[in-house]
């Protein structure tokens, strides 16, 4: 197989998991308006939601807890490697455990905050499928590679990718909190 054959294939790859993501997202949304559980299944349904929540958000901080050390010369490539290789499950087991909870927790669709709750998942969920590139790109550097040796615009991506992902988890923290309590 050629390079070019194997970048089209990484690039169809990639478009059929932001396709995916799309619309797993897009089902939990739209079974929200459609499915009617009842009032016995709220408790071990927000159970549900706050433990794939617990699991997704917390691999993903240890994720960038490892990148943040690599960044700043205290850790290893190598160790941010196993690190992503260790915990990318626990993110997509915990994304999908907070779809499936959240189409069953009925949410506002009617609420400007419950809106934009759902378009942080969203990014959240499209930044993970972009965050798979750093994976390969990752991989391909040697163990003892420095952050800092990195191209200008690599070091930027990454950072930014990286905001971006905290930016969205914790808007939709934030949002469920709030919106939980009123």
């Amino acid at each position: 197989m050629t390079l070019r054959e194997k970048q089209r294939r990484r690039l169809r790859r990639r478009i059929a998991a932001y396709v995916g993501v799309t619309a797993a997202w897009a089902t939990s949304v739209w079974l929200s308006t459609v499915l009617e559980p009842p009032d016995w299944l709220h408790l071990p349904v927000l159970f549900m939601h706050l433990v794939s929540l617990v699991v997704g958000l917390g691999a993903v901080l240890m994720i960038e807890w490892h990148a943040l050390l690599w960044a700043t010369g205290w850790g290893r490539v190598r160790e941010l490697r196993q690190a992503d290789r260790t915990l990318i499950l626990p993110i997509w087991v915990g994304l999908g455990g907070l779809l499936l909870s959240g189409a069953l927790l009925q949410p506002h669709l009617d609420h400007p905050w419950t809106i934009v709750k759902l378009v942080a998942v969203l990014v959240l969920s499209l930044n993970g499928v972009a965050l798979t590139r750093w994976t390969r790109d990752l991989s391909r550097l040697p163990s003892k590679a420095r952050f800092a040796a990195l191209p200008k615009s690599a070091r930027i991506a990454f950072m930014t990718s990286a905001i971006v992902s905290q930016i969205a988890w914790w808007t939709a923290v934030l949002i469920g909190m709030v919106n939980s309590t009123t």
